[in-house]
C-alpha cells in the first residue's frame, strides 16, 4: 500500500519588518535547499500567512502558505491567478438562512470568492490534501448565490443542468446538494 505525498514543506526568513527575505524547501532528509527569490516574485506575511506573488507572461499568480501546527515549516494552501482574497483562507463570511437538504450528492467541495455585490467571481475544488485550486468559470456557465445556496448552470449537449451548492456547517466550504423542492430556490431571487 503506497504511503500518501507528503506536500512540500518551506522554511521562510523574515526579516524585522515582517518582510520574507529568504525561501529554502525542506529536502526528504530533513536539509534546507534554498530557492532564489526571483525579480518578478515578491514574498510577504500576511495575516498569519506567507503570500507568494508572481507575473507570469503579463498575468500575476499567486500562491498561499501556511505554518499550521506552528513548527515553522510552511505548506502550499492554495494557488491562483488573478486578484486574492485572504479572507478565503482567514475565515468564513457568517452562514446565511438554511434550507432544507435532503442528500449531499457527493465528496467534491468549493470553496467560492464573493465579489462586493455578493456574486461569485472565482470558483476553489478543495483537493483531497486541503489545498485549493482555482477552477476557470467557462462561458457556457454562469455562478450565481441565490437565497443562501450557489447555483452553477451550463449548457450541456443543448440541455441546461443546473447544480446546487450550500455550506451547511458555516465553514466556508460548499458542496453540492438535492433540495425537497428545487422551485421553491428561485421564490424572490432578485434578476439582474
Amino acid at each position: 500500500m503506497a504511503r500518501p505525498q507528503q506536500p512540500d514543506q518551506y522554511v521562510f526568513g523574515f526579516g524585522p519588518d515582517g518582510a520574507v527575505i529568504s525561501v529554502a524547501e525542506v529536502e526528504r532528509n530533513g536539509r534546507l535547499d534554498p530557492e532564489k527569490i526571483e525579480k518578478d516574485e515578491s514574498y510577504r506575511l500576511e495575516a498569519g500567512l506567507v503570500v507568494k506573488t508572481e507575473l507570469d507572461d503579463g498575468q500575476s499568480e499567486w500562491t498561499v502558505y501556511a505554518d499550521t501546527d506552528g513548527d515553522g515549516r510552511w505548506v502550499e494552501l492554495a494557488e491562483g491567478h488573478g486578484p486574492l482574497d485572504l479572507s478565503l483562507f482567514t475565515g468564513a463570511p457568517p452562514p446565511e438562512a438554511s434550507l432544507p437538504v435532503t442528500q449531499v450528492l457527493d465528496d467534491d467541495a468549493y470553496v467560492f470568492h464573493f465579489d462586493a455585490a455578493g456574486q461569485v467571481a472565482a470558483v476553489y475544488e478543495v483537493e483531497r490534501n486541503g489545498r485549493l485550486t482555482q477552477e476557470d468559470i467557462d462561458r457556457d456557465e454562469t455562478w450565481a448565490r441565490v437565497n443562501g445556496v450557489v447555483v452553477k448552470t451550463e449548457l450541456d449537449d443543448g440541455q441546461i443542468e443546473q447544480t446546487t451548492y450550500a455550506d451547511l456547517d458555516g465553514d466556508g466550504v460548499w458542496q453540492s446538494i438535492l433540495l425537497p423542492q428545487p422551485a421553491s430556490l428561485w421564490d424572490g431571487a432578485l434578476t439582474a
